[in-house]
C-alpha cells in the first residue's frame, strides 16, 4: 500500500495523531547547542544553533540550524548518511571537513542522540541548557 494512503488512513482512522504526519510549527522541540572552548570533534562550521525534532510518519526527524548562516535553513542530520545526503542536497557549508565518513559518524552520533531524546519531550519544548 502507498505510504500516504496508509498514513492518510490511520489518520483518519484515529489511530495516528495528525501532528504525526502533517507536523505543525508548534510540534517542533528545540535545543540551544555551542561548541564547547577547545572541542575538537564539533561537526559544524558554525559555532553554535538549534537542535530540533519532529516526528514525521512517526519516524523522529533531527535538524540542526546554525546561528551563523544567512539562510538559517535547517540540516538533517542522521546516521543514515544516504538518507542524510539526499535530505541535504545542495548544502555543502555545514558539516566541518572530515577525513572519512567513519569520523563524519563518530562526529554526528552524539547529536543524533540528543536529537532522539528531545522528540521525547513536549511538542513546542525549548531546552536552553545541557539537560539532554
Amino acid at each position: 500500500m502507498n505510504g500516504a494512503l496508509l498514513a492518510g488512513f490511520l489518520m483518519t482512522a484515529g489511530v495516528l495523531p495528525i501532528g504525526d504526519i502533517i507536523p505543525t510549527p508548534g510540534d517542533f522541540r528545540f535545543q540551544k547547542i555551542q561548541k564547547a572552548a577547545g572541542e575538537k570533534e564539533w561537526p559544524f562550521v558554525a559555532e553554535s544553533g538549534m537542535l530540533s525534532c519532529i516526528r514525521i510518519l512517526g519516524q523522529r526527524t533531527i535538524y540542526f540550524v546554525p546561528d551563523e548562516t544567512d539562510s538559517n535553513r535547517a540540516f538533517n542530520i542522521d546516521v543514515d548518511l544516504f538518507a542524510m545526503s539526499i535530505a541535504n542536497l545542495g548544502m555543502t557549508d555545514v558539516l566541518a571537513p572530515y577525513d572519512d565518513t567513519k569520523q563524519l559518524i563518530y562526529r554526528l552520533a552524539p547529536f543524533v542522540t540528543m536529537g532522539r531524546r528531545l522528540c521525547d519531550q513536549d511538542p513546542g519544548t525549548f531546552v536552553t541548557g545541557p539537560e539532554l
